[in-house]
């Protein structure tokens, strides 16, 4: 399986963050992503960054899945 090169670079860092994310849209779409960052605040707009494109996605929840 292949990882994007700033992902893995990102769990080489001491305090990454992995998140489940649940992301919703204003017409009800729903989405489920994962988020990276060295923050919170990073790896949940890394997880809407990754949702498909042309939806306005909104942060609905999200669990710990690796870090703090």
């Amino acid at each position: 399986m292949a990882f994007p090169l700033q992902a893995v670079e990102l769990f080489e860092a001491p305090s990454t963050r992995v998140l489940g994310v649940r992301l919703a849209g204003p017409g009800g779409e729903r989405w489920s992503a994962v988020g990276i960052g060295q923050t919170l605040d990073e790896a949940l707009a890394w997880a809407r960054e990754s949702a498909p494109a042309g939806t306005s996605w909104l942060v609905s929840g999200w669990s710990e899945l690796y870090g703090d």
